[in-house]
């Protein structure tokens, strides 16, 4: 049988140890979980090197070039604000400027606004006057915006499933809470500036 060829070291997986309370039902699940992630993760893994082949006939991307877009890439698609902005109408379908105001917590509306525009000019958000006037325009993903919430989706799901597979909302909400206010204490300053 042939052998594949070696591909870079496989991170540890999080492991559900003794001591966590977990029903023997409920660790079967863990782990089977863990084990799709880990399939899935090689699936992209794999998925990436025959896109670098198919485009510059190596499986190994020009690392100094591939830093360098990915970086500009991800500060204008995934800055501050926007991938919560992305989660948020991936989820809620369509959302008004109010509402995201009110799920996004303490975000000065003209931040707000430039965060939106800047999704809109990168071809992830649209947006629908409904009844014709400016202020009860709603917001939602283009086909572009969706697809990449779709390929996000698993990554929330993994760190969800890692950060703690039984967790309470209860006991993540008052972290949340506060890491909305230190994120609003910030936009503050930065929208001043």
């Amino acid at each position: 049988m042939k052998q594949a060829a070696p591909t870079e070291a496989t991170p540890a997986r999080p492991a559900a140890g003794a001591g966590t309370g977990l029903s023997s039902e409920d660790e079967r699940l863990f782990r089977d979980l863990l084990e799709r992630f880990a399939v899935l993760a090689e699936t992209c893994f794999r998925f990436s090197r025959g896109i670098y082949l198919r485009v510059s006939g190596s499986p190994e991307p020009n690392v100094t070039e591939a830093v360098e877009r990915n970086l500009a890439i991800a500060r204008r698609v995934f800055g501050e604000r926007l991938l919560e902005i992305l989660a948020v109408m991936y989820l809620r379908k369509s959302v008004s400027l109010t509402e995201l105001e009110g799920i996004l917590g303490g975000v000065p509306t003209a931040l707000l606004r430039r965060k939106l525009r800047t999704l809109q000019v990168s071809g992830l958000v649209q947006t629908a006057t409904p009844y014709g006037r400016a202020d009860q325009a709603h917001y939602t993903l283009t086909h572009k915006g969706t697809i990449i919430a779709r390929l996000g989706e698993p990554v929330f799901l993994y760190l969800r499933l890692a950060e703690g597979w039984m967790k309470s909302n209860a006991e993540e909400q008052p972290a949340a809470v506060a890491e909305a206010a230190e994120k609003a204490n910030s936009d503050q300053a930065s929208a001043g500036a």
